[in-house]
């Protein structure tokens, strides 16, 4: 486990869920909706701005509809 991996327990979903964009309907059920609102959602949420900024740094979302729900939507 590397120092990122370290400061940042919980990996983005564009890493954790690769196959899946934002607005996936897999989100709303089984064990990726688990895994979003039980674990990155929460661990998102309580990121400040700065910690969000690195964090973003480490993991750059792939394009800009995962930009788009991360900044706006998921928030």
């Amino acid at each position: 486990m590397d120092d990122q991996e370290t400061t940042f327990p919980v990996r983005p979903p564009w890493i954790e869920y690769p196959e899946s964009e934002p607005s996936w309907g897999g989100w709303r059920q089984g064990a990726s909706e688990a895994w979003l609102h039980d674990a990155w959602l929460p661990f998102w949420k309580g990121l400040g701005p700065d910690g969000r900024a690195a964090y973003l740094q480490r993991w750059p979302p792939p394009n800009d509809e995962w930009s788009l729900y991360i900044s706006h939507f998921w928030i």
